[in-house]
């Protein structure tokens, strides 16, 4: 088996105060500081003749058509295969707006100079990876991270995957070089009236890992995250919460880095996937408008009685699903599917699989349970954002995630079936 080689770069990705901010439709005015950095990462590995770059944004997403022109500006300076380039985005919705443009109901003009930016740093971090590669080891162990995501429209009873996988990657004294974590949740501590960029708890918790292993770049890629959020863990939308909940992951990373035994050969591995998603019959106008009141409805009354702030938010998200949906009526009209892509990167026993936007818990456990590889870390956001993957139970209840939902409602075995495929055409 070849030996490894790998390289990371750490590097500033915030654009300037004054671009407009992503992630809530809520939010109003444009971006007035900087409470913390956003941040990319490219990790550049090798082994043999096989080469595999992984990129980690925060960013609350990325369409395929950028991730199309970083890839080829990446082999261009590399010569590393576009597909087995990756991009994977944490979802901070702290984040600058221009880069998604096709998402109903969020800021959609283009910002082509906060692109240009983004692809020129992450080729040349990609090129100074590859000039800098050294013989490394690595391994990768699993912990469980309780308190920081839960279920947010089921906390008690819906399902959730508690994991984080941990890929430790050292060099030739043993020391960690390269740190990726892989654990699902909306990082939405801040709400719509932030408007200072933040990477979110992923950034929280990169920054409480550095000050253990200064040395060392933390990657952080989102896994089941389209339902799990901090609704019903955080003690407040603030930057202490923040910090709080950044240090619980942190937390249980470390522990879990004790335990790592590394190896220093690898097999190497990619392979990319096309997926077509067909889209739902939506509501008529006058449905829509029956829906949207009995939804406002709801709330009306929930905030009467003085319910719980995590019911209220909950009733306030399943409103503006409802009123999502004569937005997506109107910008999918005449379109009946996306394409859109997965992806897988394995190093042995160890992959990342990428699918292109935001999967139910069900989702994930399900592909974790077929999966050939023994440690499968399921990237949400990777390379592509094409809205929330529902499972069925999610459709029938009629939740803000399967309102806002373009996808018909047997998406999430579509979405099983072909990861499951790649999966097994990438492992030997």
């Amino acid at each position: 088996m070849p030996a490894l080689f790998a390289r990371s770069i750490d590097f500033d990705i915030t654009p300037p105060v004054g671009t407009p901010m992503e992630g809530y439709a809520a939010r109003k005015g444009v971006s007035e500081g900087v409470h913390d950095p956003l941040q990319g990462q490219v990790l550049l590995l090798r082994a043999g003749e096989v080469s595999l770059v992984l990129v980690t944004l925060d960013l609350l997403g990325v369409p395929l058509q950028f991730t199309r022109r970083v890839r080829s500006a990446v082999e261009a300076r590399t010569g590393v295969p576009q597909d087995h380039i990756m991009l994977a985005c944490s979802h901070t919705h702290s984040g600058p707006a221009g880069i998604l443009t096709e998402v109903p109901g969020l800021h959609t003009e283009a910002d082509p100079v906060l692109q240009e930016f983004l692809l020129r740093k992450i080729a040349g971090a990609a090129a100074e990876a590859q000039r800098t590669l050294e013989p490394a080891t690595w391994g990768c162990t699993r912990g469980r991270v309780h308190g920081v995501g839960a279920n947010r429209n089921n906390p008690l009873e819906g399902p959730q995957d508690e994991e984080v996988l941990v890929l430790r990657l050292d060099d030739d004294l043993g020391h960690p070089q390269t740190v990726l974590m892989n654990y699902g949740c909306h990082p939405t501590i801040m709400g719509h009236d932030n408007l200072l960029f933040s990477a979110d708890f992923p950034g929280a918790a990169r920054r409480a890992l550095q000050a253990v292993y200064p040395d060392t770049i933390f990657m952080f890629a989102n896994g089941a995250s389209g339902d799990i959020s901090t609704r019903f863990t955080r003690r407040g939308q603030t930057f202490t919460e923040v910090e709080r909940s950044g240090r619980i992951l942190a937390g249980e990373v470390l522990r879990a880095l004790q335990f790592v035994t590394t190896s220093p050969s690898a097999r190497l591995a990619a392979a990319a996937g096309q997926l077509e998603l067909p889209f739902r019959n939506f509501p008529s106008a006058e449905e829509a408008q029956r829906q949207i009141e009995a939804r406002q409805k709801e709330l009306d009354e929930l905030e009467a009685a003085g319910a719980a702030h995590g019911d209220i938010r909950k009733a306030l998200t399943r409103l503006q699903g409802a009123q999502g949906q004569l937005l997506l009526r109107a910008a999918l009209a005449g379109k009946s599917s996306v394409e859109t892509e997965i992806q897988a990167l394995a190093l042995d026993d160890f992959t990342l699989l990428g699918l292109p936007g935001e999967p139910f818990t069900r989702i994930v456990l399900d592909i974790k349970d077929e999966s050939p590889f023994e440690h499968t870390a399921l990237v949400s956001y990777a390379n592509d954002e094409t809205g929330y993957f529902p499972d069925s139970q999610s459709f029938q209840t009629g939740t803000y995630e399967a309102l806002i939902s373009p996808y018909q409602q047997d998406v999430a075995g579509q979405i099983s079936r072909a990861a499951i495929q790649l999966l097994e055409k990438v492992h030997v």
